[in-house]
C-alpha cells in the first residue's frame, strides 16, 4: 500500500456523542477499492455486528482488523482499518439509536386492529344470520 490511508479514512470522522451504557453499540465496516477517491465514492457500508456494549463492539473491530497483514488504528477517526492490498476496511463503532420499539408497537397496534376488524365483522355476520332465521 504505497499511500497513507489517512485520505480514505480522515472522510468522516466520528464527532457525534451517542449512549454509553448498555447493549446500544454495533460494528460498521466500509470497504473502498484502493484507487478509489473517498470523496467521490460512497464506501460499500456493512453492519458487522449490533446490539454490544461499547467494550464488545471495540474488541470485535480490533479483532476484525487484526485478522489482516495491514492494520492499525485512525485515532482522528476513532476506527480500526484493515487492507488486504486492494481494499481498504474502516470499522467503526457506532452508537445505535433505541428505535425498534417504536415498528414493534406500530406492528402490534395494527395487528390488534385488524384482530378487533375480524371480531366485528364475524358478530356483524352472526347478526344478520339470526335476523334472517327470525324472519
Amino acid at each position: 500500500m504505497s499511500k497513507k490511508p489517512d485520505r480514505l479514512l480522515d472522510r468522516a470522522p466520528i464527532l457525534e456523542e451517542g449512549p454509553s451504557l448498555g447493549r446500544v453499540f454495533g460494528v460498521v465496516r466500509e470497504t473502498w477499492l484502493l484507487r478509489e477517491d473517498p470523496r467521490a465514492v460512497a464506501p460499500r457500508t456493512e453492519v458487522v455486528a449490533s446490539r454490544r456494549t461499547a467494550l464488545e463492539a471495540a474488541d470485535l473491530a480490533r479483532d476484525l482488523a487484526q485478522a489482516f497483514d495491514r492494520h492499525g488504528f485512525h485515532k482522528p477517526s476513532g476506527a480500526w482499518w484493515a487492507s488486504d492490498g486492494v481494499r481498504l476496511h474502516r470499522l467503526s463503532v457506532r452508537a445505535q439509536r433505541p428505535g425498534g420499539t417504536a415498528g414493534l408497537l406500530g406492528a402490534g397496534v395494527a395487528a390488534l386492529t385488524g384482530l378487533a376488524a375480524v371480531g366485528l365483522v364475524g358478530a356483524l355476520q352472526r347478526a344478520r344470520r339470526k335476523a334472517a332465521s327470525r324472519a
